[in-house]
């Protein structure tokens, strides 16, 4: 007579959308379904949680910096909160570059949405020592008194959420301007338009910005979309010179008699170039001179065509640059420009800037440079 057997209920399976089956370690799989594995079960468990809650605001990748004029630093590359995010809620985006990596987030007055930059840096919930924050004032059909370089300040570290920026940029600015001056791009793409500031002038609006800076409300002070001449005015009266100068930069846009003089006074006196636009010759001004020379450099350096312009334009002037995505991917991609790929060989900066001659192409600020000295 054979004894049946007996019967054994298995144990309730747990519901496949618990988070906890997801978490398939070989090891916790491993350690035998008795009490004595609780202890480790559980660490593994904490440990994980403590993993996947730190991941939220810990850098992906190193991002070298750049020494400025001032003896300060900032990374040497940023993400940008016009163009693709102007006048637009971007929080998540924001959020998303941050997790990425990125350490530096470029926004302004114009731009509009520097509420959503606070936001995205209150969710990250690093600390503000460990991101690099550029604001600039000045707004289209803005009154004079609204454009004041303090009052602007005041209003956008409110809407940050802290109490200084680390470095505050000047526009190139003329009040009023003349229509002329105002038509934006074809394609209506705006960056910034350079006649902000009222009845001020140059000389006495980088006053206010020095001003600015020995109150610690912000920490360096910069210029952007300033031509040679423009330069020329401030420099016999500054005490402080710009750390930095934002500018368009491109292969296609480099070589005009007029930005190689701006270059050169620049390099002078040490102030770094913020190159934005950087890759044009690949969105915006395609199948030029430049494409076969930057895409055989690529394959040489195990890089996309992308990376390689951001590279060039870090690597020609020895400065910053600013892109921007809302696709996390691209973003990454844009980081490993200078986080992964090595600098290009000077060979390599020079077959670019040749080839780059070959063509001139110009997306931003036409009012700032068609009446420039040519």
């Amino acid at each position: 007579m054979t004894t049946p057997h007996r019967a054994i209920n298995p144990p309730p399976r747990l519901p496949t959308s618990d988070w906890r089956m997801s978490f398939r370690s070989p090891l916790l799989t491993s350690i035998p379904h008795h009490r004595q594995a609780r202890p480790a079960i559980r660490s593994l468990l904490s440990t994980a949680r403590l993993l996947s809650s730190s991941q939220l605001h810990t850098p992906k990748m190193s991002v070298p910096n750049v020494k400025l004029n001032d003896g300060t630093s900032m990374p040497i590359i940023g993400f940008g909160t016009g163009t693709a995010h102007f006048g637009r809620e971007c929080s998540d985006m924001v959020l998303e570059a941050l997790k990425n990596g990125y350490r530096y987030l470029d926004t302004a007055q114009q731009y509009r949405n520097a509420g959503s930059v606070g936001e995205a840096i209150k969710r990250w919930g690093g600390k503000r020592e460990d991101v690099y924050i550029l604001t600039k004032f000045g707004a289209d059909g803005a009154k004079p008194e609204d454009i004041e370089p303090r009052k602007v300040l005041q209003d956008q570290l409110k809407l940050l959420g802290v109490d200084y920026v680390d470095l505050c940029e000047s526009p190139l600015i003329r009040f009023p301007a003349r229509p002329e001056e105002l038509v934006l791009t074809s394609r209506g793409d705006l960056v910034h338009n350079p006649f902000y500031t009222g009845n001020l002038t140059l000389a006495e609006n980088w006053k206010i910005m020095e001003q600015l800076k020995s109150e610690g409300l912000c920490k360096s002070i910069g210029v952007s979309n300033y031509r040679e001449e423009d330069l020329l005015a401030i420099k016999d009266t500054w005490k402080v010179p710009p750390a930095v100068n934002q500018i368009e930069f491109n292969p296609y846009n480099f070589h005009a008699d007029n930005m190689l003089r701006l270059l050169k006074l620049c390099k002078d006196h040490d102030i770094k170039i913020e190159c934005y636009g950087p890759l044009n010759s690949l969105f915006r001004s395609t199948n030029g001179p430049v494409d076969s020379v930057v895409e055989e450099i690529a394959r040489q350096k195990g890089a996309t065509p992308a990376q390689v312009l951001i590279r060039w334009a870090a690597d020609y002037t020895g400065g910053v640059v600013v892109t921007t995505s809302r696709d996390s991917g691209r973003q990454k991609e844009q980081l490993e420009a200078v986080s992964k790929v090595t600098p290009l060989s000077e060979q390599q900066v020079q077959a670019i800037a040749e080839a780059g001659k070959g063509r001139f192409y110009r997306h931003f600020q036409h009012g700032v440079w068609n009446p420039a000295k040519p």
